[in-house]
């Protein structure tokens, strides 16, 4: 069976961002700005959500993958309106790129070294609101992010540069702490 004009899409936006991972490594904002022109191209599909396989989601119930080598990994992720995924890392980059619905997203920088267990200083980095067609690369140094999703029906295609890291830390940056767990415990 032939693959239709989506699948394609996905195919050729992946080996896109390989290229881009073996050019430039982990470099998010590099990665990020050639990935825009392919993603793009995925995200003007019409029809992602009847595709991908499923698979189970770190704070989400509906998420399937796209694409998956081992080393790059292309999700579409549901996010329920008004769920709040606290600030967390993930040990890798990765990129929301929104399909469809409304993001209130906020990246952090943290200060401190991480050498004390529990306390972590954070700031914000970013915080705006990501609609249909915007992406938002989370990459080292400032790879921890937090988001809601503000309406029903949001949906992010999400690229993960390898995999995220089993146990990842979870932050209050109003009370400068944080807790290593996995994430299915943490939602």
């Amino acid at each position: 069976m032939a693959a239709n004009t989506s699948e394609l899409a996905v195919r050729d936006a992946a080996m896109a961002i390989i290229d881009l991972m073996n050019k430039h490594g982990e470099d998010g904002p590099a990665i990020s700005a050639g990935m825009r022109g392919p993603m793009a191209k995925v995200l003007a599909c019409p029809d992602l959500t009847s595709l991908g396989v499923k698979r189970e989601g770190n704070h989400i119930d509906n998420s399937k993958y796209l694409y998956y080598d081992g080393q790059l990994i292309i999700t579409l992720d549901e996010f329920p309106k008004g769920k709040t995924i606290p600030p967390h890392d993930h040990g890798v980059w990765e990129a929301l790129c929104i399909y469809k619905g409304r993001v209130s997203h906020t990246v952090y920088t943290r200060h401190d070294d991480g050498s004390v267990e529990g306390f972590a200083d954070l700031s914000v980095l970013e915080d705006r609101e990501l609609g249909a067609g915007d992406i938002s690369v989370v990459a080292q140094p400032a790879e921890i992010h937090g988001f809601t999703a503000l309406e029903d029906g949001t949906f992010s295609v999400t690229v993960v540069g390898g995999h995220y890291a089993a146990e990842r830390h979870y932050f209050k940056p109003d009370q400068k702490t944080c807790v290593k767990r996995r994430p299915k415990a943490a939602a």
